[in-house]
């Protein structure tokens, strides 16, 4: 579930005795020193045995409900091990049946809570450290827009400009460029024509991917928005947009994965 539905489901749910929520940030990232070992079920087995503890001394029928929380997201983080993200946030009950489960690409830190409510302000904090992010990768005439929400990927769009049609196409297959210079005698030509005619219409269908990221940016509803590429395209989209722009890079990324992307540009190494 995505963190916008997460919030509009929890935000103003509360219990009845004796059931209670947990909610737990987990830092899972084998990525990170302290974690090399697998401390984080170590963290899992301390936490929920400090609860279990003070339940005992407390309220046994809570105690049970730990108990049986415990087995099931010990269970479930047990079987992600082979594709384990940097950390987890887990909601959690047993008579209302609440089971929400972020997978984040970020880390956090290790908490657990056992209150009548969901608490959802470390995750607010977090949303507020790493916004909707839109991410456009920009090369002569392709574009490709990575969308983020808490440094994740959420969605790749691949453009490029045809220029028979005059118009942005979703890139399916071979790029348009490659198509038109494909093999043959007369290779040296048509790739002359072919620049030659990208360089006619430059500004033009650079501009009009300025209105396209408009529209995109509202309907992700970013915070930042990211340029990436030729300095000079990037400056003509910014000139072109109502948006805001936060940064812009000048690297060729065009071409590399799409998370390795995300990392080194959001810094969430």
């Amino acid at each position: 579930m995505s963190l916008n539905k997460v919030f509009n489901k929890l935000e103003h749910v509360k219990t009845q005795a004796p059931d209670k929520i947990l909610t737990l940030y987990i830092n899972t990232d084998r990525r990170d020193q302290d974690q090399q070992g697998g401390e984080y079920k170590i963290a899992l087995k301390t936490g929920f045995k400090r609860l279990e503890e003070y339940m005992k001394r407390s309220d046994e029928e809570e105690q049970k409900r730990v108990c049986a929380l415990r087995e099931k997201v010990e269970g479930y983080i047990r079987d992600q091990e082979r594709k384990m993200p940097r950390s987890f946030v887990i909601f959690a009950s047993c008579d209302s049946e609440i089971w929400e489960v972020l997978s984040l690409q970020i880390p956090v830190e290790t908490n657990f809570y056992w209150e009548e409510y969901p608490v959802l302000e470390p995750l607010q904090r977090l949303y507020e450290t790493y916004p909707n992010t839109g991410i456009v990768l920009l090369q002569q005439i392709e574009v490709k827009i990575i969308d983020t929400k808490l440094s994740k990927v959420q969605g790749v769009k691949h453009y490029h400009y045809d220029l028979d049609i005059d118009d942005w196409r979703l890139h399916e297959g071979p790029s348009k460029a490659d198509i038109n210079m494909g093999g043959g005698a007369n290779i040296a030509s048509q790739k002359d024509e072919f620049q030659e005619r990208v360089t006619a219409n430059h500004k033009r269908f650079w501009k009009s991917m300025g209105s396209k990221l408009d529209k995109i940016a509202a309907d992700n509803k970013w915070t930042s928005i990211l340029l990436v590429g030729d300095k000079e395209i990037a400056k003509t989209i910014e000139g072109n947009m109502n948006k805001k722009i936060d940064e812009m890079i000048e690297k060729n990324l065009l071409n590399e994965e799409e998370n390795k992307v995300v990392q080194e540009l959001l810094k969430t190494s």
